[in-house]
C-alpha cells in the first residue's frame, strides 16, 4: 500500500501546485506569496460546490472564484524571518542517552 500512496500523494501535491500556478500566472502574483496549505484548503471547499453545480458555466466560475480566492489570500511579507529549529530547553531533568544502555552509569543525583 506505501506503494501506491506514495505516487497518490506526489499527484495530489502536483495538483494543488498547478492551481497555485494557474492562480499566479493569471493575477501576477509571486510563488512565496501563495499559501500552499491555505490552496489547499480552498479546493477542497470550492471542489465539494463544484460537484454540485449543473452547468458548465457555474463551475467555471467557480474556478475563476477559487483562483481569485488564491491570487488575494496572499501569505504577508516578513523579510528576514528565520526559524531555525532548535529546542529552546530539554523537557525532562534527566541526562541525555549519548552511550549505549550497557555502558551508560546511573545517576543518583541529577544534575539541573
Amino acid at each position: 500500500m506505501a506503494q501506491k500512496e506514495m505516487p497518490a500523494y506526489l499527484l495530489a501535491h502536483n495538483l494543488v501546485r498547478c492551481v497555485m500556478a494557474e492562480a499566479l500566472a493569471r493575477y501576477q502574483v509571486k510563488l512565496e506569496r501563495v499559501s500552499f496549505k491555505g490552496t489547499v484548503v480552498a479546493l477542497r471547499q470550492y471542489t465539494a460546490a463544484m460537484g454540485q453545480a449543473h452547468s458548465r458555466k457555474k463551475r467555471r466560475q467557480l474556478w475563476d472564484n477559487l483562483l481569485r480566492k488564491l491570487a488575494r489570500d496572499l501569505v504577508p511579507v516578513r523579510p528576514g524571518r528565520r526559524e531555525p529549529r532548535a529546542i529552546k530547553r530539554r523537557r525532562k531533568h534527566f541526562p541525555l542517552l549519548t552511550r549505549p544502555r550497557h555502558i551508560f552509569e546511573d545517576r543518583l543525583t541529577w544534575d539541573r
